[in-house]
């Protein structure tokens, strides 16, 4: 079970991820993860933000250190992005699955964020799904630096 926090550091709900279910995750009753951003309480001063669907992509992120907050599904609603305009980053970097999901949840982020934000995406290789995939340490900085300005 991973709990979800908000800014001021509130469990706000919980993320409990299965092994070998459908679906992989549940979310605690009345949890609306679409009014959150996963790993808001971690991000102070980020100057690059990086936004993935996943928790353990973003708990994968911070623990690299990378800003990151998680918007726990493929598609940013407006409340994750207000809460996103409260973070100030100068730079968004979209991180989303390397899916058809994510390449669909990319293309509305950038259409709905594209005046607030400069905007950057990174190019995950093919043969990994998310960022969590990426186990060497050194692979996954070298992917974290091949971000593309849109």
């Amino acid at each position: 079970m991973i709990p979800v926090k908000n800014k001021d550091e509130e469990t706000i709900g919980w993320i409990t991820r299965r092994l070998q279910a459908t679906p992989k995750y549940l979310f605690s009753k009345g949890f609306a993860k679409s009014k959150c951003l996963f790993g808001i309480n971690k991000v102070t001063n980020a100057d690059t933000l990086y936004i993935v669907e996943g928790a353990l992509d973003c708990m994968w992120l911070t623990q690299h250190g990378y800003a990151s907050v998680a918007i726990l599904g493929a598609i940013m609603s407006k409340k994750q992005i207000e809460l996103l305009s409260t973070l100030n980053p100068n730079e968004i970097v979209l991180a989303l699955d390397n899916d058809e999901a994510g390449r669909n949840g990319i293309k509305k982020a950038t259409v709905d964020i594209n005046n607030r934000f400069l905007i950057s995406y990174l190019h995950i290789p093919k043969n990994y799904k998310d960022l969590q995939e990426i186990d060497n340490v050194n692979t996954l900085h070298k992917v974290m630096n091949r971000k593309v300005l849109l």
